[in-house]
């Protein structure tokens, strides 16, 4: 994608990422308000069940979030899932923040398109949240997390069940998809 090294603070400081990033934070409050009490969106691993519930009722398929993709709920959602990882990780204290980024290139062989271009699955033209200096592999696009949701089995074939809250984990702590694997909490994805 892009400008791999060093490109944090242009992917940062991209103007429609900039612009997105302050229309999302303005209508938090009605966003979530029209899902429920404000109280219950603060960004905690429950809250994301909650919003899990909430996306799955309104879409029963990827493709009817690929229809949604540039609409209100669903790039509410992105946010929401975005900062809620970036808060979580934030909160554990052991690396650099993570800030949200956007990289207008298209990875290699692909056409570009539109910040949010709806009707599709990929999520390369979507912001994402990463370490300033991260590469891609060290990126997590909360879009593709909640495209997640619709995924049943793995690249092997076997059975999966993601979760929102899956996402609330050190990215680059290998050894944590093992770790809460009892409550169901742990990186399913």
């Amino acid at each position: 994608m892009g400008d791999q090294a060093g490109g944090g603070a242009v992917r940062q400081l991209h103007p429609e990422l900039v612009e997105w990033l302050s229309g999302r934070e303005a209508a938090f409050e009605s966003w979530a308000t029209a899902l429920g009490p404000l109280e219950r969106w603060d960004f905690s691993a429950e809250s994301l069940d909650d919003l899990e519930e909430v996306v799955r009722r309104r879409f029963p398929s990827l493709d009817d979030v690929g229809a949604a993709k540039d609409g209100e709920f669903v790039q509410g959602a992105t946010w929401y899932v975005g900062e809620a990882i970036r808060r979580s990780f934030a909160a554990c204290g052991t690396h650099d923040p993570l800030v949200w980024m956007y990289d207008p290139e298209p990875f290699a062989g692909q056409a570009p398109s539109a910040f949010f271009a709806p009707r599709t699955h990929a999520v390369s033209n979507t912001p994402f949240v990463g370490a300033r200096d991260s590469v891609d592999g060290e990126w997590v696009y909360p879009l593709g997390v909640i495209n997640e949701l619709y995924s049943t089995e793995d690249e092997w074939g076997e059975p999966v069940e993601h979760r929102l809250r899956g996402a609330l984990h050190d990215p680059y702590d290998d050894d944590d998809e093992f770790e809460d694997e009892d409550d169901g909490a742990g990186d399913e994805g």
